[in-house]
């Protein structure tokens, strides 16, 4: 398990950048929110205990595929529990999304190091995140930094869910090519023995 002061640093970092670069929230709040995050995660990992693997590999991947279910199911409970209509499209995105990368994992092992990042990093994080998140909304906060926070949380939960797409995307960028070149080879001998999809309608048109 990493340390979590490395994942909480991560955390932080990423609502700085969220607050700082896509909001445009002055720096020295931007830092007041990275920090608070970091400071929560703290917190918030010591009460739900997140696993966070070092890496994946054939001895531990089963392990990790049931911890990234378990992470998963928790986001999906989330889109019930949140109020922000925009955050739970978000949360259902992401569940999606992660449940199409675990089974690709599942049904290909050789797919893991294109996506280990995902399981040791991104998917933890994310739960840190949207659990954080419904602990604050639950409160009722009304200030400007609440506001600002939350509007913070759904433009990196919104960054998120583009994110794990494209992940999603890029793990089967080597079977699309594949495929395409083996349509392509093919199209190619069935045009060359003379079975092009004209010659075979008419064929049966005949009969």
């Amino acid at each position: 398990m990493k340390n979590k002061e490395v994942l909480s640093g991560i955390l932080g970092g990423t609502f700085f950048a969220a607050t700082y670069l896509a909001v445009g929230i002055p720096i020295i709040p931007a830092l007041a929110v990275g920090a608070a995050a970091f400071v929560g995660s703290e917190l918030l990992m010591s009460k739900t205990n997140i696993f966070v693997f070092d890496k994946v590999d054939e001895k531990n991947v089963e392990q990790v595929l049931n911890d990234a279910r378990m992470k998963n199911k928790f986001i999906l409970d989330m889109v019930l529990k949140v109020d922000d209509e925009e955050v739970q499209e978000y949360l259902r995105g992401i569940n999606t999304t992660t449940g199409k990368i675990i089974s690709t994992v599942q049904k290909n092992r050789k797919k893991i190091k294109q996506s280990e990042k995902f399981f040791t990093y991104y998917l933890p994080i994310t739960v840190g995140i949207v659990e954080k998140y419904d602990d604050i909304e639950n409160q009722r906060l009304s200030s400007k930094d609440a506001k600002k926070y939350f509007e913070s949380s759904k433009e990196t939960l919104r960054e998120i869910n583009s994110s794990f797409k494209k992940i999603l995307n890029n793990m089967y960028e080597s079977d699309i090519e594949n495929a395409t070149a083996d349509m392509k080879v093919l199209n190619n001998i069935l045009k060359s023995d003379g079975y092009s999809d004209i010659k075979i309608n008419k064929e049966e048109n005949d009969e």
